[in-house]
């Protein structure tokens, strides 16, 4: 989706001269274009919709967030996750996404996925429509039937008044109420499907708040919440 975090208009300068295939949701080709991406590398695609890009194919998955750079233009882009299926392997990506019911229906038409990315940080208890948290990550990752979870958007940018090691501490607590295998590579590191992996913390020990002390729940998903993490 647009929002600046996302879609950052340098990298995209930067992106723009190499022979690279752009796939976006509907509405952020106009972006690209008016940055000199060539529309003829640019791909736009509505939910559920795909494309293939040598032997892998990408689906735009539904998600639940907002888009907007501009106040006078919110919400006229669409914003998206994305599973990437190969020879081999299942991704999914979830972009920034709160709780929704869908995520059952994205693991049961495109999985089960070797490895989920999802949203863990950027939370609060008065926006939890917009984003995961970390309880929900793991609840997400359940439901889209991952295997390895790789949690992602913590750490990067301060969008939040939770602490930076935070989010990370409470997925893997929270993952390992379901013996989840979460991954949690240093910066500029890799995560290699098929192994254990290194997932030792590397970050400083911090204080950080608790699901009991600060829940992050969505609302009008109970019922998912109830068969997908438990008694809250």
């Amino acid at each position: 989706h647009d929002h600046y975090d996302h879609l950052d208009l340098p990298t995209v300068q930067a992106l723009r001269d190499q022979p690279i295939r752009w796939l976006v949701p509907l509405g952020i080709g106009a972006h690209l274009e008016h940055w000199g991406v060539p529309a003829d590398r640019i791909t736009e695609l509505d939910w559920w919709e795909d494309t293939t890009v040598g032997t892998l194919t990408a689906t735009a998955t539904p998600a639940r967030h907002f888009s907007g750079r501009w106040l006078d233009r919110f919400r006229t882009t669409l914003w998206a996750g994305w599973a990437l299926t190969g020879p081999e392997h299942r991704v999914f990506y979830s972009g920034d996404t709160a709780m929704f019911p869908e995520l059952t229906e994205i693991g049961e038409r495109l999985g089960p996925f070797d490895l989920t990315m999802f949203d863990a940080g950027a939370y609060d208890s008065t926006w939890t429509d917009v984003h995961l948290g970390p309880e929900q990550t793991v609840a997400a990752h359940r439901m889209v039937r991952g295997k390895v979870l790789l949690p992602v958007h913590w750490g990067m940018f301060d969008l939040a008044n939770h602490g930076w090691t935070e989010p990370i501490e409470r997925v893997r607590a929270a993952a390992a109420r379901f013996d989840i295998d979460v991954r949690s590579p240093k910066p500029g590191g890799s995560v290699e499907l098929g192994g254990d992996g290194d997932s030792a913390p590397w970050w400083p020990e911090e204080p950080t708040q608790t699901v009991e002390s600060d829940p992050i729940w969505s609302t009008s998903v109970e019922s998912v919440l109830d068969q997908w993490w438990g008694p809250r």
